[in-house]
């Protein structure tokens, strides 16, 4: 008597569903690096113009000076300890096993805890620069070492996903692409917004058309 077999071969059905599956993936992934490089250019290159601009306004010139260098050394340090760090942070990724897998308790932790630490960071933190600058210099260190470590297991775990979407060496560059497409837009959408902002949040607390603490903090 024959005997019914199962075609093991992929139907229309299938490879669209599969398609689909691919597309939507493929938009989430170039999505995800959006926010992490306006993230990215907030963190270098607008720090620094905060800190040189409107951080220490409301404290003596001298001190002011004193303080940003302190800080502007600061990264430096950290930018240096990086190439030395972020294995050991690639290796915890690595080793994290969890029901929501290697890399989602990372983007998830690393996205938030770094996003609230910045914001803490464009307050002066809470306007302690004003009060005590011996403690807000001791605890901004430490807030942003923090900051920095949060935000490489977040990027770490951003790229180091790619090998786990696919196996095909193809798709993985095209993964690759679009992350650097969506970065390229959350980069220069801040550079094109985050001037204009501040200075309108300024006039708007200030009555003046220059960059001031409240701008940056909104």
């Amino acid at each position: 008597m024959a005997q019914s077999q199962t075609s093991a071969t992929p139907t229309t059905a299938d490879n669209q569903h599969q398609q689909g599956a691919s597309l939507t993936s493929r938009v989430a992934y170039a999505f995800g690096n959006v926010g992490q490089s306006a993230f990215y250019n907030a963190l270098s290159t607008y720090f620094i113009v905060y800190v040189t601009s409107s951080l220490f306004s409301g404290i003596d010139k001298a001190l002011a000076t004193k303080l940003i260098g302190v800080i502007t050394g600061l990264v430096v340090v950290i930018r240096i300890a990086e190439i030395f760090v972020d294995p050991l942070l690639g290796n915890i990724i690595d080793n994290t096993n969890t029901k929501w897998g290697r890399f989602k308790p990372w983007q998830l932790i690393g996205g938030t805890v770094s996003a609230l630490l910045l914001v803490l960071v464009y307050t002066g933190l809470f306007g302690l620069v004003n009060v005590n600058t011996t403690l807000f210099i001791v605890l901004f260190v430490i807030t942003f070492i923090v900051l920095d470590v949060f935000y490489s297991l977040r990027d770490i775990s951003y790229w180091g996903m790619i090998p786990a979407l696919s196996n095909d060496s193809h798709e993985r560059s095209t993964y690759t692409a679009l992350g650097s497409f969506g970065g390229s837009i959350g980069y220069n959408g801040l550079t094109i917004v985050v001037i204009p902002i501040v200075t309108f949040f300024s006039a708007m607390f200030t009555g003046k058309q220059v960059e001031s603490q409240s701008g940056w903090t909104c």
